[in-house]
């Protein structure tokens, strides 16, 4: 399966919980409104898994999606609202969910609140995987 198969998958089924218009995606123009959160998507690919010589190579990586709130919006309303999201995202890629066909999660997702980047605090979901 190609790594665009793969990135595509993954994008599309994180699309199903909204949000399409606050999402900056790999390789496209995005320009977040000042006062908006929004959420960053990258696919991290790794050394694919080999199953001896031949083409049995597995494609597998890191889904990273990063929360990005404005600072003063959760300084007045508190982390819920990145909790809330983030555990949306971390309840929709649960272990072994096939997405699109084409590949795995390969175990629950982490959170990581990472603090504050300039003027937005930041966590990030990770989701691993593994081509199907």
């Amino acid at each position: 399966m190609t790594q665009q198969a793969i990135r595509g998958a993954l994008q599309t089924h994180l699309l199903t919980l909204g949000w399409a218009d606050e999402t900056a995606f790999e390789g496209r123009t995005f320009t977040p409104a000042a006062d908006e959160p929004y959420q960053q998507v990258a696919t991290l690919f790794a050394e694919p898994n080999s199953y001896g010589l031949g083409d049995g190579a597995l494609e597998r990586g890191i889904f990273q999606v990063s929360l990005r709130y404005p600072v003063s919006r959760v300084a007045e309303d508190g982390i819920g609202q990145v909790t809330a999201r983030a555990e949306a995202i971390r309840a929709a890629f649960p272990k072994n969910l096939t997405v699109g066909g084409v590949v795995k999660v390969a175990r629950r997702p982490e959170i990581t609140r990472l603090g504050v980047d300039g003027d937005r605090d930041v966590t990030i979901i990770r989701v691993r995987f593994i081509e199907r």
